[in-house]
């Protein structure tokens, strides 16, 4: 029995090393795969989920640097434009479409030669701004001109800068930034102009500010006035117009009502000159109409007025004798004559003819008449009042207008004066020449209501004193009438 146990045991102990062995050799040809065991008791767990991958997080800061870029953008008023080095186009802002007359969003991969062309004004229109040259090569931050063109075929006066862009050092792109300066190159023309005409005009321009104070002359002033700008300048306005004037300031009063006054006026240069100006003030205003500054202009009309002076006196005065003419007289006269009318004073009147002037100018010749004639007009003159008007009517015919004449006795007393006078010899370039004169006089309201009648009276008088032997003077008496027979003249 203890052998049977013995050996049972030990059939058990290499049953049991052959168990062991052999899956050490099943391992080395196949794995050992373990089934899945499920429990009865443990429920089936559910299946996780699919979660998807966070999105990263915006920087705030970065989203509104990018906002304010676009509103800065939107909001400039100049143009500007980013390409890449290649010359395409990136960005774009309104002003830029705007300017070039395209659209923003077309703009962008358009090549800035083809946005960037010259305008019909430059001497390559139509051929691209080289704009890639200068991307090159530069320069850079330096203001550039040109003309460029618009899609509509107009152009424009442009200034613009280039710049590059980048990190590290790198260049990534290239910003352009232009602008308009069509209406700037036209006022700076228009300033230029305006400095040009200041400088070079022929009348004096004074320059003063809302105050009256002068602030600049121009050359014309200097050499019209014959003062120098640091003597005017910051002066009153009022003041330098009428440096050596006969006018007083007080014509500047018109400024209150109105935003311009002119006058002429008589004045002296500090040398001594006397010279004629037609002065003329302007006040100029802003838009909302407050005054900004005064322009004065100051026009030498000398020889104008020496012209005009001459046709008056031609016109009014005897070009031998220099007394007034027949034209003068006769306004003169009838001004004489309203004025006694309205004053009821006396008017007097002589009408003068020289006896025996025929007779000099026959034999001595006319230059002797002529001088016999001017010698004539100044007796008269020395024989009369300052108020009176000696006047030549024409060959020798003289005439005086006494105004306020007191009476008749003193009437008769300056005809014996003239008379006495010009009986006195005349020196006619060595030789002697001797004349008389016949007066007649008629005195107004007494004898005359009317300045004709006044002169007929006269002259009716006149070959009264000639029919009584010459070299005397005669009254107005309406008898006279039927006996004198006078020239038909017409006054």
């Amino acid at each position: 029995m203890a052998g049977k146990r013995k050996s049972a045991k030990t059939k058990a102990r290499t049953r049991a090393r052959s168990r062991s062995a052999a899956p050490k050799r099943a391992a080395k040809t196949r794995p050992k795969v373990r089934p899945k065991v499920r429990s009865r008791i443990q429920p089936k767990r559910p299946a996780k989920p699919k979660v998807p991958p966070k999105a990263p997080v915006a920087n705030p800061a970065a989203a509104t640097l990018l906002s304010q870029t676009a509103q800065i953008l939107s909001a400039a008023s100049s143009g500007i434009v980013a390409a890449t080095p290649a010359g395409v186009i990136t960005i774009a802002n309104p002003a830029a479409a705007d300017l070039l007359d395209r659209d923003a969003a077309a703009m962008t991969g358009m090549s800035v030669e083809r946005a960037f062309v010259y305008g019909g004004g430059h001497p390559e229109a139509g051929r691209p701004v080289p704009l890639l040259d200068q991307f090159k090569t530069g320069p850079f931050y330096t203001e550039q001109e040109a003309q460029v063109a618009r899609s509509d075929g107009s152009s424009f006066e442009a200034i613009y800068v280039v710049a590059p862009f980048g990190q590290n050092r790198e260049t990534q792109g290239y910003v352009i930034t232009f602008s308009d300066i069509t209406q700037r190159r036209r006022s700076e023309a228009e300033l230029r102009l305006a400095a040009a005409v200041f400088d070079h005009s022929p009348e004096g321009l004074i320059i003063a500010d809302a105050k009256g104070k002068v602030t600049k002359i121009n050359p014309a002033y200097r050499r019209i006035v014959g003062t120098e700008a640091a003597e005017v300048v910051g002066k009153p306005m009022a003041d330098v117009l009428f440096i050596g004037a006969d006018t007083s300031a007080g014509v500047l009063e018109t400024l209150a009502d109105k935003d311009s006054a002119q006058w002429d006026q008589w004045c002296q240069t500090k040398a001594g000159r006397r010279y004629a100006a037609r002065v003329s003030v302007t006040a100029v205003r802003d838009t909302s109409g407050a005054l900004q500054q005064y322009v004065g202009i100051i026009a030498d009309i000398t020889q104008r007025k020496l012209d005009e002076e001459k046709i008056i006196y031609q016109a009014n005065y005897d070009q031998l004798t220099g007394l007034p003419n027949r034209t003068l007289f006769m306004d003169r006269l009838t001004r004489r004559v309203l004025e006694g009318r309205r004053a009821k004073t006396s008017v007097g009147l002589m009408f003068i003819d020289l006896d025996g002037f025929k007779a000099i100018n026959d034999t001595l010749g006319h230059d002797a008449g002529d001088i016999l004639l001017k010698s004539t007009a100044r007796r008269l003159e020395k024989c009369v009042r300052e108020a009176d008007t000696v006047a030549r009517l024409g060959g020798d015919e003289f005439t005086v207008i006494m105004p306020l004449i007191d009476n008749m006795e003193a009437a008769g007393i300056v005809a014996g004066r003239i008379i006495k006078s010009l009986t006195e010899p005349f020196d006619l370039n060595g030789r002697e020449g001797r004349v008389s004169a016949s007066i007649g006089i008629s005195l107004l309201p007494a004898q005359a209501e009317s300045a004709t009648q006044l002169l007929h009276n006269a002259d009716v008088a006149m070959y009264h004193a000639k029919h009584l032997g010459k070299a005397n003077y005669q009254f107005y008496d309406a008898a006279l009438e039927s006996t004198i027979k006078v020239k038909d003249r017409e006054f």
